[in-house]
């Protein structure tokens, strides 16, 4: 998205905050504002708009104070982290309720961050945070799908157990 904004004539730079939901957009010197403001917000879609003034000095602060606003390819570099994070985390708590060894904790951790890395991966290529629920929910199947090279029926069972409370936990 970040990409394509930065391809708009008389945009210098775009960024966007770490939710995800506010995209902080420079223009260029010589930029006609109102062509360029039409434009960003045809590329961000519906519901997409310019901020007031106040909400625009929040905003400008927020980047000034030195807040994580990022550009084009450094969202994505974080959502691999994050990627990591979780996980790890719920790796490892999904392996601890079904008794999983450590050998077979391991591959499932692997497993959940190369998923999850990929759902961040397809998110971010296809409409950024609205479009990761979906993917988040199709990656919980996959990684269900391939946990039977290492898990039995049962373990299978279990962790889908666990990825549907983790869903309906976050609200999907």
């Amino acid at each position: 998205m970040l990409a394509r904004l930065d391809e708009i004539d008389g945009v210098a730079e775009s960024r966007v905050d770490w939710t995800g939901t506010r995209v902080l957009v420079t223009l260029s010197a010589d930029a006609d504002k109102p062509r360029v403001e039409t434009e960003v917000e045809g590329t961000l879609g519906e519901g997409a708009r310019v901020l007031d003034e106040r909400a625009t000095r929040e905003v400008l602060e927020s980047y000034r104070k030195g807040e994580a606003w990022m550009r084009s390819g450094e969202t994505l570099k974080l959502s691999r982290f994050e990627a990591g994070v979780l996980a790890k985390k719920h790796g490892t708590a999904a392996a601890a309720e079904i008794g999983l060894d450590e050998a077979k904790t391991q591959k499932l951790v692997a497993l959940i961050e190369a998923e999850l890395d990929r759902a961040f991966e397809r998110a971010h290529a296809e409409g950024g945070i609205d479009a990761l629920g979906g993917e988040i929910a199709a990656a919980g199947e996959r990684i269900v799908e391939a946990s039977g090279a290492f898990l039995d029926a049962e373990q299978r069972e279990a962790l889908s157990a666990y990825i549907e409370r983790m869903h309906a936990a976050r609200g999907r």
